[in-house]
């Protein structure tokens, strides 16, 4: 007879405990769903276990809370929960990884790739409105397929900065794991989950336990740990230093930015195409100067200078140069550049030709992209926070769960574009052009769509609370679902709209045209109508 907990008349089926949590009363099971059969994960609160505690039950609840609002393909999804007479159940999604805390070996290259991988995790979470810090990253609550994904699990201790959900200053996290800053009381940002991170990659490279973690850390709270990685690279050490650092001024400010700097250069193995650029372009200087001393002999003995065309630095590398060291590249031709990950905070690329340009992941947030073209371009998770994309040409481009809040958009072109998952929240959009574009899940919240042109658009499912639709191009628009409370549509076009279970409580529909649009089950309370009276 087995002795794992009968779940059965929830349907699900426990196959075996995956382990206890460090906070008595939690456990983890592996189960199969009854019907279909399928692998999940259920962690169990047992309310009558002796060191159970109340804190215990509300983590699991903030984990749900958390997890509802998540839908990242390396955290594991939220499924079902459900109570028992001993306690509480939370059911997750189940990934084929074991946790780092699993004795593994990884080369250094590995490990890197380990981080790229949690730390583009950590863009999405930080780059939500608002912005969700994890507070416990360590080897146990990071999972690693085989093909180095990283899975990031356990949200009990997780906090919404400046949410409903924001905690005490009391510590929660993993001691050793935790930030200098948090163990003092003062108020938490991203550079926590960084720090946790750092400490997380700096136990792989040592091969250190979780439990012995504190015995790298000296009285002034730094690591200590070069004499342990002797062959490791000065500069990925240098990186690693970055993310440990006490002092939170000094410690990389959020995964963007930590991820950008470990992309940007090849600290393990050969460099990579970008930097050997820079490496000629830094060497000519130079030869430039050694040239002009002997250009006089050369000039004597009548011999023509010859430049072999392989070292000739491409123009479009060039530009991506003076773009990364410069900060600025008004009129530049970037056509097809690699930019993921770039840190390109407050950058200038003014009428900037970033056709086919991969900007996955960069930190564009108040760069001048005024007048620019990124058409096809790929601009995935990028943070464009109060960007100028004035008249941009965003065409057929990638924007999925960007973050464009309060970005400057007006009169953009965004036929085509697939901003699936993104935040507009308070963007201006004013007169642009939105036609058969994706904003399916979109945050629109406090945008401006005055006069925009959304024909065909999809908007399935889409939060556009108290934005200003007025006199915007809606026909034959996908509103399903959307939630248009407080909206104001007045003199709008929505003929063959679909707004099926769509929300307008309280939207302003005056003069607007709904010839054709489907309303069935849609929420009018309160909503002023085309004729100019309020629904009941």
């Amino acid at each position: 007879m087995s002795n794992y907990p009968d779940f059965d008349q929830y349907g699900y089926h426990v196959i075996q405990e995956l382990g206890r949590n460090r906070e008595a009363g939690r456990i983890t099971y592996l189960a199969t769903v009854l019907n279909p059969a399928q692998k999940v994960v259920i962690k169990e609160f047992r309310f009558a276990l002796a060191d159970a505690s109340w804190s215990g039950y509300k983590a699991y609840q903030r984990e749900i809370e958390v997890l509802q609002q998540l839908d990242h393909p390396r955290i594991p999804r939220y499924l079902d929960s459900f109570e028992t007479p001993q306690g509480f159940c939370l059911v997750q999604e189940y990934k084929n990884a074991p946790s780092l805390a699993e004795r593994r070996s990884f080369t250094p290259e590995q490990i890197k790739q380990i981080a790229v991988s949690v730390l583009e995790v950590l863009v999405d979470l930080q780059q939500r409105v608002p912005p969700i810090i994890h507070r416990d990253i360590k080897p146990e609550n990071i999972l690693v397929d085989k093909h180095l994904n990283a899975y990031l699990v356990d949200f009990g201790f997780a906090r919404i900065r400046g949410g409903e959900m924001a905690l005490s200053s009391v510590a929660a996290g993993t001691p050793g794991f935790m930030p200098p800053e948090e163990q003092f009381g003062r108020p938490l940002t991203e550079a926590a989950d960084i720090y946790s991170l750092g400490v997380t990659l700096i136990g792989l490279l040592t091969n250190t336990r979780s439990r012995d973690i504190g015995k790298l850390i000296d009285d002034n709270y730094r690591f200590d740990f070069k004499g342990l990685v002797p062959k490791l690279n000065p500069g990925f050490i240098a990186w690693l230093e970055k993310m440990v650092a006490p002092n939170v001024k000094q410690r990389f400010d959020r995964a963007a930015t930590a991820l950008a700097a470990i992309k940007s250069k090849q600290w393990v193995g050969k460099a990579n195409r970008l930097e050997s650029v820079v490496s000629v372009i830094k060497g000519r200087k130079l030869t430039y100067v050694l040239g002009l001393a002997t250009l006089g002999i050369v000039a004597w003995v009548g011999t023509t200078i010859i430049v072999p065309q392989s070292d000739i630095v491409p123009q479009s590398d060039r530009q991506v140069t003076q773009l990364l060291e410069r900060n600025e590249c008004v009129r530049c031709n970037l056509q097809g550049a690699n930019l993921r990950a770039a840190n390109l905070r407050d950058a200038n690329l003014e009428g900037a030709d970033l056709r086919d340009a991969n900007l996955k992941y960069a930190n564009l947030a108040g760069v001048n992209l005024r007048d620019a073209t990124l058409e096809d371009g790929n601009l995935e998770n990028t943070f464009l926070w109060d960007a100028n994309l004035k008249s941009v040409n965003l065409r057929d481009t990638n924007l999925i769960s960007a973050n464009l809040g309060n970005a400057n958009l007006r009169a953009a072109k965004l036929e085509n574009a697939n901003l699936g998952r993104a935040n507009l929240g308070g963007v201006d959009l004013t007169a642009a052009n939105l036609e058969s574009a994706f904003l399916g899940h979109t945050h629109l919240l406090d945008a401006k769509l005055l006069n925009a042109n959304l024909k065909n658009a999809s908007l399935l499912n889409a939060n556009l609370t108290a934005a200003n639709l007025e006199n915007a191009n809606l026909r034959d628009v996908n509103l399903e679902n959307a939630f248009l409370r407080d909206a104001n549509l007045e003199d709008a076009n929505l003929e063959d709209a679909n707004l099926r279970n769509a929300n307008l409580g309280n939207a302003n529909l005056k003069d607007a045209n709904l010839e054709g649009a489907n309303l069935e089950d849609a929420n009018l309370k309160d909503a002023i109508m085309p004729d100019g009276t309020k629904h009941p």
